[in-house]
């Protein structure tokens, strides 16, 4: 039996461990952090290819809805509802629910893979640090962004940057001024901003995963231009530590929120300003491209974020992420194949949509940041 190895407990990691486990391949999850994992992300719009994955054991996906679109403006113009319903979820809903279907005793938290190699008989030994190693047929990569197994096969690829950032925030429900919750229930918001850029809102499960109305979370994100030089002063933390890409919640300066809620009565719609102004601890992404032109290296597969970073306006990458774990679970489903002949099979699969959804990103950027 093919025996697989997945480095990264994430959605994409944690995607392909419960879609090959589903398909009858022996695999385990190895994540570096021991403890539950956090998401400084928020909320996500729920795609086919997600629901595909999380509910195709028959689990059940926590998710809120709407009826439609709206788009608010600066002048303080409200527009007329667009008939667009859209459901909603979180991260951590997704890994929750996933969580739950894979099996607990292969799933390893405080483990980091330091190195591969390849064997006489075709699979690969897998160095664990102190942990020892483990002996596996595929090694799948699904370590993020930042993936490190990326910077050893790739050590010249960066992210590029696309110019700006995205303040992201959420907050509960109950934490909400009724006129506030009135504006933005039941609805996709979007609002452009005065100088350039926009904001978008809509609830998503709240604690314990409530999608009752009363126990959501309102989350927000607004597209921000930032130069090199202000995206650098921006991605200093409270503590004075020089950040790469994002600051988690809790590491801006309260000089940048103060700054933000500012820009936001200046910038937005009335009411997209209020809901900024009461989030106390908003976090910042940067926005970057970045793709790779192989994802297939002598049997270690990148997957997810790993392989291909993609613009948030495609409201794709947890589908994107749901997509890699589904197709490469399909691939090596066919044993009559061969491991290396599946596997190039579906490299020509994720390269085609990871292109063209690296594409579709930087086109809807340039259409909507208006940066």
């Amino acid at each position: 039996m093919t025996r697989v190895a997945v480095s990264g407990g994430s959605i994409a990691g944690l995607g392909a461990g419960v879609a090959l486990n589903r398909a009858g391949i022996e695999v385990d999850v190895f994540e570096r952090d021991g403890g539950p994992l956090r998401s400084t992300g928020a909320g996500l719009v729920v795609q086919p290819e997600l629901l595909a994955l999380v509910q195709g054991g028959g689990s059940r996906l926590p998710m809120t809805h709407c009826s439609g679109r709206r788009y608010l403006g600066y002048d303080g113009q409200v527009g007329p509802l667009q008939r667009t319903p859209q459901q909603f979820t979180s991260w951590d809903a997704v890994h929750t629910t996933l969580l739950r279907e894979f099996p607990a005793e292969r799933y390893h938290g405080g483990k980091t893979i330091s190195g591969v190699t390849r064997r006489a008989d075709g699979g690969l030994t897998i160095a664990m640090g102190d942990a020892g190693e483990v002996k596996a047929d595929i090694l799948v990569a699904a370590d993020g962004a930042q993936s490190s197994t990326r910077r050893l096969i790739y050590p010249g690829i960066e992210p590029d940057y696309a110019g700006y950032v995205a303040w992201r925030g959420t907050l509960l429900e109950r934490d909400m001024k009724p006129q506030v919750i009135a504006a933005f229930d039941d609805v996709f918001s979007f609002s452009e901003a005065r100088s350039g850029g926009h904001a978008l809102a809509y609830f998503i499960p709240g604690n314990d995963l409530a999608t009752d109305v009363g126990h959501r979370r309102m989350n927000w994100v607004w597209y921000v231009g930032a130069n090199p030089q202000e995206r650098d002063a921006l991605l200093v933390t409270r503590d004075g530590y020089q950040r790469r890409a994002s600051l988690n919640r809790g590491m801006a300066r309260d000089d940048e929120i103060a700054e933000l809620g500012r820009r936001a009565a200046r910038e937005l719609h009335p009411m997209f300003a209020r809901l900024i102004e009461a989030t106390a601890d908003p976090f910042l992404p940067t926005i970057v491209d970045l793709g790779v032109p192989r994802t297939v290296f002598d049997r270690t597969v990148l997957i997810g974020d790993a392989a291909f970073v993609v613009r948030p306006h495609t409201a794709g990458g947890a589908a994107k992420a749901a997509r890699d774990a589904l197709a490469i679970a399909r691939a090596l489903a066919n044993e009559r194949v061969g491991i290396d002949v599946a596997l190039a099979s579906f490299e020509r699969e994720q390269l085609a949509y990871g292109r063209e959804l690296l594409r579709y990103g930087i086109q809807l950027g340039q259409q909507w940041a208006r940066l």
